[in-house]
């Protein structure tokens, strides 16, 4: 009875690790669990009814296992000694892969070190230009509705002739790519919003899972909310599916979203409470109410901007809206939602432009499609996948850019569409209305590092962490940023930790300059973190570029005689010892 129980449960754990390959591409994370519930769990049961089957089959087979060998016990498995068969047992326990995947999950899922403080970040100025007339915004992150579904060559016929019509009428990027690190959609809206990566220190850990433990994503970043909002925007973020997931209200309640509306939120709202999708809301419904906040909006003096996420051609089927018309030629489940998102978001983009003066209209898909019915054809033309992009405004006159860009490109081309000067290049994007992108302009050599390793790096005070990070950097225009949620703007300065005359740690600062730093110093103990190339060979000659703790005691006229370690891992009780300070 326990070989029974044993092998069902593992094997139950195999068919549920296989299935988080099959569906997103990796194993056990905070996504897969967040789905197992009833309702979606019947919609991945109805879109994959063949596979579950064969699953099922497979399961019971390997349940009948135990029985099959207790009635046919063969002779040598008594001749096995009970120790060595315990040690193989052990050692496939280990190695069993489910166990280390949902192992992996959990340390991702912590916080390893809750108390450790977190140094002043370098945060980008918003300076408010003089706007001649602001423009409000509309933008719209439609669910993986790429625009490789309105190519003829490719399925036949074109699946959007709605928005593809709708295009002509606008500005139109036809093409869009996706590069690494923004593809889901809380990853493409920091990438779009940010112009940056969002990447995990850890390399097994999914994007989904990267910023629902985050109370403040990317806090040395000036994103597409933060501008806005230091104009006056009134900024508003409207979706059908819940906030929580992936970290999204987070995320955008950090970076100057006044206004969050998630499925929490709407389901209340609707006349017919049974009227949902799995996910949450319908994008029918959602553009209804999305109608109703803009009325509110118009009616303001100030401009406004207002995000929308949609939901219904989410894989592997798609949601489509009830109001949409019965299906009819389609070939499967998910060119019918994708067709009647077509017709939604078309309708909806012209009811905003009819209505509302002097707003800016957007339309982008927040990343490519993963895997659903239409996948094998998409994956027979992965060369030929591009995003959707397209702008629609008062004074935009239509137009084809076909500049290759990528995620980074869409707020910079946004800002320069608003109206504004300042923002037309920033951090891995730049305006494709004027320049190309930054990231395939970048030689072989500055594309293989821009995403580089960084060790670990650790300050202590005995057995107390100050301050810890690790993971990959991106070096931009000289400036280095950490790729992770943390998001820190490494200056070419540096971050030092300041003690008092008794070794009592201060607090953080950091200075524009090493040597204006060091002359504001005055008498004290010091503690940085250099990313200056100047500054490490200036003290250190010979040592590579790299991110390093340095130490010491410092005057007004530099650094005095003593201490200076270069070192990835310190600590700071030592050197307030030897510098002849109070123990901390």
């Amino acid at each position: 009875m326990t070989a029974f129980v044993v092998n069902g449960v593992t094997s139950f754990a195999n068919l549920l690790f296989a299935a988080s390959l099959y569906v997103q591409g990796v194993g056990f994370n905070t996504q897969f669990f967040y789905h197992l519930d009833g309702e979606t769990f019947a919609i991945a049961r109805q879109a994959y009814a063949l596979v579950f089957f064969g699953a099922w089959v497979y399961w019971l087979g390997l349940c009948a296992v135990p029985f099959f060998l207790g009635w046919r016990r063969p002779r040598w498995a008594d001749r096995v000694p009970k120790r060595f068969m315990a040690l193989v047992g052990i050692a496939a326990i280990t190695a069993y892969a489910p166990l280390l995947s949902f192992a992996s999950f959990l340390l991702a899922s912590g916080d390893p070190q809750p108390s450790t403080r977190e140094p002043a970040t370098s945060t980008v100025e918003i300076a408010p230009e003089a706007l001649q007339d602001p423009k409000s915004l509309v933008l719209i992150f439609a669910e993986s509705l790429e625009a490789t579904y309105s190519r003829r060559d490719i399925f036949g016929d074109d699946l959007t002739p709605y928005l593809t019509a709708l295009a002509r009428k606008g500005a139109s990027f036809e093409n869009m790519r996706e590069v690494d690190n923004t593809g889901s959609t809380i990853a493409g809206m920091v990438g779009a919003m940010c112009a940056l990566p969002l990447r995990s220190p850890m390399p097994w850990e999914h994007l989904n899972t990267v910023l629902p433990n985050v109370d403040a994503p990317l806090p040395g970043q000036a994103c597409l909310g933060d501008i806005l909002a230091a104009h006056g925007y009134r900024t508003v973020f409207m979706g059908g599916a819940p906030l929580g997931f992936a970290g999204k209200g987070k995320f955008l309640a950090a970076h100057g979203f006044a206004e969050l509306s998630g499925a929490t939120d709407l389901l209340p709202l609707l006349e017919d409470p049974d009227y949902r999708s799995g996910w949450g809301v319908h994008d029918d419904t959602l553009f209804e109410f999305a109608l109703r906040k803009l009325d509110a909006l118009a009616d303001g003096v100030s401009p406004f901007a207002l995000t929308l996420l949609t939901l219904d051609t989410h894989h592997p089927s798609g949601l489509p809206s009830g109001s949409c018309p019965e299906r009819g030629r389609e070939a499967s489940d998910m060119e019918f939602a994708i067709r009647c998102s077509d017709r939604l978001l078309s309708s909806f983009i012209e009811d905003v432009r009819s209505r509302y003066e002097n707003v800016v209209v957007a339309l982008f898909s927040d990343h490519l499609a993963h895997r659903n019915e239409l996948f094998s054809t998409l994956r027979s033309h992965a060369d030929a996948r591009r995003l959707r992009f397209s702008v629609w405004g008062p004074d935009i006159e239509p137009i084809n850019v076909a500049r290759k860009g990528t995620h980074y490109d869409v707020m910079p081309t946004m800002m320069d569409f608003l109206g504004f000067e300042g923002w037309l290049q920033h951090n891995m994007g730049a305006s494709l209305l004027r320049s190309n992108s930054p990231w395939f302009t970048l030689d072989e050599e500055s594309a293989a590092t821009i995403t580089q390793s960084l060790p670990e790096i650790r300050l202590e005070i005995g057995s107390e962490i100050l301050f810890k990070t690790a993971g990959p950097t991106i070096e931009i225009d000289g400036r280095r940023i950490l790729a992770t949620n943390e998001g820190l703007a490494l200056k070419n300065a540096i971050f030092a930790m300041e003690f008092d005359e008794g070794g009592n740690f201060v607090g953080f600062r950091d200075g524009e300059f090493a040597d204006k730093f060091l002359a504001e110093t005055g008498d004290g103990i010091w503690v940085g973190v250099s990313t200056n190339e100047g500054f490490n060979r200036r003290f250190v000659s010979g040592e590579p570029l790299k991110l390093a703790f340095f130490a010491g005691c410092f005057d007004a006229d530099g650094l005095v005689a003593g201490p200076l370690w270069w070192r990835e891992r310190l600590d700071v009780s030592t050197i307030i010892s030897d510098c002849g300070f109070g123990a901390p």
